[in-house]
Order: structure tokens, then sequence, then C-alpha cells
């Protein structure tokens, strides 16, 4: 196939299996451990302070993984991986500093004031995190796809043991035991939110092993030029990357004081719901982790594959939307009953979760010309839209509020970045064709939902079915063979 599309689906398979499937272990963490473990207002409270974390690893990340692929192309390959490095230790130092400083400040506005321990937790992880982009970014750029899987799957898995060792085998031995001694004591004076923000910190500290020989044997120099032009590149990519997350994360953070009463048991309602609707970031997060160093070295040669990979991206999309939404009474039976009432939010969350995947796609075309600063005002005008919306609708409908506020943000980054983008740097889209794939999409998803039949073999029968007739309709569009021949 042309445009190397089969190489970037080779990549995006094996990244998706450490992206999504080794994040969906993880994701299920929630909707399964956590729901069973906590009370909705911690996981209210849990939910305010990760979407806080996302926010700072953008911040301290400062879109250098862009600005290492970008740079790396033009020779000295060395000491741009150097250079980077040594700004992220440097930013990931103070990280840590700041975190001693300012969390018991913080620590008064988030979450009730109740979980001090776990941020000052928060802080040390989201500093390794930070530090460890430029390695795992080093990965994708040399193709060591498989290496870059293993070791997040290893991180996954001493995640999830980690979490079942605090939260369910160490109570479980007490209570059977009947143990009080001064283990038992010091283990009771923490609470769940403590001990999932350890299990992180372990599986966070772990990574940092298979890096060693990589940093101690960096080839190459730090170079001041290299460093003032990378922060101007990368400036606008912070801000765009941001304003994302704040357009993201901001309902969970704003819900408990948008709401007059039970603030953070609203937003642990939003919070499991909203994880369901994650599956779609899961996805094209895993599409980003191949498609960046992609369109970098194809550039101008590449704008039909690029046009041709956003329909077989908003396809794939699609067919998640989908099977989440078609599925919709299996997953209340993994979030339990009790969540179930916010569901509403899913469709919401899935598609405005696309929709800032079509965005991605869409930036090739300020990060190729090197106009950035688009992404500024994209990102901007982005948040702002969110947060009105948020301000303005939570209070008034409540969590569903918080989920159009979620999906409007992204949409409008969408046209706006399309809009410009096709006069900078025209990319053949074919509106018609990707157009097609949501109305078809969207009216599988209505008539689904005016269906009732009892017989459960029968009922998922035809959801099956349903989504066979979306599969069969994309492969008759697109002229594929389903084997090639």
């Amino acid at each position: 196939m042309k445009f190397g599309i089969k190489q970037l689906a080779s990549e995006t398979i094996i990244y998706g299996f450490s992206t999504i499937i080794g994040r969906f272990i993880n994701w299920l963490l929630i909707p399964t451990l956590y729901v069973r473990t906590n009370a909705i207002d911690e996981n209210g409270a849990l939910g305010q302070i990760l979407a806080f974390m996302a926010i700072l690893l953008v911040l301290f990340t400062f879109g250098l993984e862009t600005g290492f692929f970008r740079f790396s192309r033009e020779g000295k390959q060395n000491d741009v991986f150097k250079t980077s490095v040594l700004l992220l230790t440097i930013t990931s130092s103070l990280l840590i500093i700041f975190t001693f400083l300012f969390v018991p400040s913080l620590n008064n506005i988030l979450a009730d004031g109740k979980y001090l321990h776990s941020l000052y937790l928060a802080g040390i992880i989201i500093a390794i995190d930070a530090f460890l982009s430029i390695p795992f970014a080093n990965l994708r750029l040399k193709n060591k796809a498989v290496k870059f899987a293993t070791i997040k799957l290893i991180n996954i898995g001493l995640l999830i043991f980690f979490n079942f060792l605090f939260l369910l085998i160490i109570p479980a031995i007490i209570s059977k035991y009947q143990l009080s001694n001064k283990f038992v004591l010091l283990y009771n004076s923490y609470d769940n939110i403590f001990y999932i923000f350890l299990s992180n910190l372990i599986a966070t500290i772990s990574m940092i092993f298979f890096f060693i020989k990589d940093l101690r044997n960096i080839k190459g120099n730090f170079d001041f030029q290299i460093a003032k032009s990378m922060f101007k590149y990368c400036l606008p990519i912070l801000i765009v990357g941001l304003t994302g997350m704040i357009n993201q994360n901001s309902d969970r953070l704003m819900m408990p004081t948008l709401t007059e009463s039970g603030g953070l048991t609203k937003t642990g309602l939003y919070t499991i719901n909203f994880k369901i609707g994650v599956l779609m970031s899961l996805f094209t997060q895993a599409f980003r982790y191949a498609f960046e160093p992609y369109f970098f070295k194809i550039r101008e040669k590449g704008k039909e594959g690029y046009a041709k990979i956003m329909e077989y991206f908003i396809f794939a999309g699609m067919l998640i939307f989908l099977g989440v939404t078609l599925f919709m009474d299996i997953i209340n039976i993994i979030i339990t009953d009790k969540y179930s009432d916010g569901n509403i939010i899913i469709p919401f969350i899935l598609i405005g979760f696309l929709f800032y995947g079509i965005y991605y796609n869409l930036s090739l075309w300020y990060k190729l010309t090197d106009k950035t600063i688009w992404a500024i005002y994209f990102g901007v005008t982005g948040m702002i839209i969110s947060i009105a919306l948020n301000i303005i609708l939570v209070p008034r409908i409540g969590i569903i509020g918080a989920a159009l506020a979620l999906f409007f943000g992204y949409f409008v980054m969408v046209i706006f970045s399309y809009l410009r983008g096709q006069k900078v740097f025209y990319v053949p889209y074919n509106l018609k064709r990707i157009g097609l794939y949501f109305v078809i999409g969207f009216i599988i998803y209505f008539i689904d939902k005016q269906i009732f039949i009892d017989i459960l073999l029968l009922k998922y029968l035809i959801k099956i079915f349903f989504l066979a007739i979306y599969f069969v309709v994309f492969m008759k569009i697109e002229k594929l063979l389903l084997f090639n021949k």
C-alpha cells in the first residue's frame, strides 16, 4: 500500500498493544476495583487529583517530545537527545522542590483537603513521568516499538499488582487473621487514595531502570542554541497541549465548586462514566505515537496518504463509539448500578475524544510548516469554550453539561484548524466520505436505542450484526477486500 500506511498500521498495533491494551487493563482498575473499594466521593477526589496531574504533566513535559522529533531530523541527533534530557532533568527537579513547598497550600483547594500525602506522591510521579518522556520518544524515533511496548506493559503489570496488594490482599489478610500490630496500625493510618498513588509511584520508578544504560552512555553535548530553538518551537505546542488538557480535565476540577451540594459525589459519578469514554482517548493516543514520527518523515509527499489515514482513523473511532454504546448494559455490570445514572455522558465523551483525535490529525499542517503559533489560537479558543460552558451548564444540567462542554471545545478546534490548515498546507480530505462514516454510525446508534428485546442472545446478535454492517459498508466504500489477493 502507498504512503507507508502499512508500516504506520503495524506500528500503531504494537504501540496500541502497550498503550490501548495496557492502559485498558489499567483503566479497568477504576470501573472494577476502585468502584468496589472506594466510596463515590473518594472516586470523585481521585478524579479531581488525576485531572490536576494530567495538566501538570503537560506543563512540565513542555512539548519536548514533538520538538525532539522535529530537530532530530536535521542532524545532531545525539546533541538533541542530550539537550532534551538535561532540560527535563532540570524541570523535573524543580517540580519535586515545588511539590514539597506548595502541596500543603494546594491541599486546601483540592479534594476537600483530605489527601495531603497523596498529593506529595502525585508530584513525584509527574516529575518522573515528565523526565522519561524523552527516553520513550527516542525509542519511537528509532522504531523500537517492541521495547517501548515491553516497558509500558511491565509498568502496567506492576501498577495492577500493587493496587491489588494494597487495596485487597493486605486488608483481606488483616481481616482474616484479626491482626493488630505496628504494621497494621501504620497501614490503617493511610486511606485507599494514598495506596493508589503509592502503587503508581512504585510502577513509575520501575521504568527508570530500563533506561539507565542509555542515560549513562548519552553521546553528544548540551547545545544552548538547540535548546533555545526547541523552546521557541515547543512553546506553542506546550500551550495547545496545556489548553487541551484543561479542556479535557477542567470539568472534574471545577465540578465540586459548581454544584451546590455533594460536589465530590457528583464528580465521582462523572469520573467513573468519563473513564468509559476515555477508551476513545486511548485509541487516539496509540495512533499518535505512530503518526507523529510518520508525518515528519513523509512531509509533502504524503498528502494523499494523510487524507486516507484520516478516513481510516474516523472509521476506527466510530467503530469504537458503536462498540461501547451498543453494549452499554455490559459496561454497567463492570461499573455497578450505582454509577449507571451517569451513562448519559458517555456518547458525548466518546465523540468529544474522537474530535480531539481528528484535531491531532489536522495539526500536521502547522507542525510541518513551523507555524505552531496557530496551535495557541486553537487551543486557547477550545479552552475558553470548554471552561465557559462548564460554568454555564454544570450548575443548570449537571454532569451532562460537563460532557457537552468537552465536546464543543474540541469540535470548534477541529473546525478552525481545518479551515486555516487547508489554506496553508492543503490536504485532499474527502469530506463527503468522512461525513458518511459519521452519519451511518449515528443512524446505527439511534436505531439500536429504539430496539428493546428481552431475549439476550437475540439482543446481542442484533448488536453484533449492526457492527458488522458498519464494517462492511466501510469496506465497500473504500473498495477494499477483506483478504488481499
